[in-house]
């Protein structure tokens, strides 16, 4: 049995205490979390979760084998580099990291320590994702993407990471969803990159970003933490198009092709970050370093098409 330790206790670590409770071989062992009551109900009702005030503290705990790092974005990388060097197997929250540079840091950190780091993006882990990637050969070669992942947290602006000029912006919480897709589904080479935002205090509210692969096709995605939208992706083949509802955690999908129209239907084992806990349990049992399925050089790609949109962003 892994036990994870927990580094932070805010609404995504909550999340995964439910999560992890569909994970086969892993539970959680102790939550380092400065803000944490002693009396929180977690807690109460899993009398042996240890809690720790000192993330350090937690990390020199010998029964901990994972760690999930929950924090804002901006403390990813301290806590990851951190955990890696006391052998800890790590899952982070997306984005891993804020520059491509620090994803090079922790490649080079996972490397040298032998351990094995993930970033926790749910989207490549589920089953369905899985399924439409094969089904895309029953609408020809894929020549355009359109995904958008745009929510509306404007109400919420005191003290939200997601207006923090140092970390916020709808690109850096949404951004690696959307790549992850598109990189997923296009088998080409990213030619260029142009983008349009709308920009407040240097934060954007809001974008759309056209990506130009090989062979004409392109990918047209669009985040934002100012307004809502039904999330969907629709992808176009030369034979067909699937259509996608909440392409970040694929359930079901429609095919319409000339001949026919198919739907696939594929219920989340758990929840849809259990699948993404499973995979690094999974993978650490069988001594593996990275994800077969989203390696550390998979965040990598990610962070640097970040950083180019960024790029034209502000151009």
């Amino acid at each position: 049995m892994i036990k994870f330790g927990l580094i932070g206790y805010g609404n995504i670590a909550k999340k995964f205490t439910k999560s992890i409770e569909f994970v086969k071989g892993g539970c959680i062992g102790a939550i380092a979390s400065k803000s944490m009551q002693e009396d929180d109900p977690y807690l109460l009702t899993h009398p042996n979760v240890k809690l720790y005030r000192d993330y350090t503290k937690m990390l020199e705990d010998k029964e901990i084998g994972a760690v999930y790092v929950a924090l804002p974005h901006q403390y990813h990388l301290e806590w990851i580099v951190a955990a890696l060097k006391h052998h800890k197997a790590v899952l982070s929250e997306k984005p891993l990291v804020l520059q491509a540079d620090d994803v090079k840091e922790i490649i080079e950190v996972s490397n040298a320590k032998q351990t094995y780091c993930l970033e926790a993006l749910k989207t490549k882990f589920n089953t369905g994702f899985m399924a439409l990637q094969k089904d895309l050969a029953l609408i020809g070669e894929v020549t355009k993407v359109e995904a958008n992942f745009c929510f509306d947290s404007t109400d919420n602006r005191e003290g939200s990471y997601l207006f923090d000029q140092k970390q916020g912006g709808a690109l850096n919480d949404v951004g690696t969803y959307l790549l992850a897709f598109v990189l997923g589904v296009v088998q080409q080479q990213l030619i260029s990159v142009s983008c349009k935002a709308c920009l407040e205090n240097k934060i954007d509210l809001a974008f759309e970003a056209t990506l130009t692969f090989e062979n004409n096709c392109q990918a047209v995605i669009e985040g934002a933490i100012n307004q809502n939208k039904e999330r969907f992706a629709t992808i176009y083949g030369t034979q067909g198009k699937i259509h996608v509802p909440y392409f970040n955690r694929v359930i079901n999908y429609e095919i319409e092709t000339d001949q026919e129209t198919i739907s696939r239907s594929y219920p989340i084992q758990g929840d849809d970050m259990t699948m993404e806990i499973q995979a690094l349990v999974d993978d650490v049992k069988q001594g593996l370093t990275q994800s077969p399925i989203h390696s550390l050089n998979d965040s990598l790609v990610i962070a640097q098409i970040i950083e180019a949109i960024r790029e034209a962003m502000n151009q």
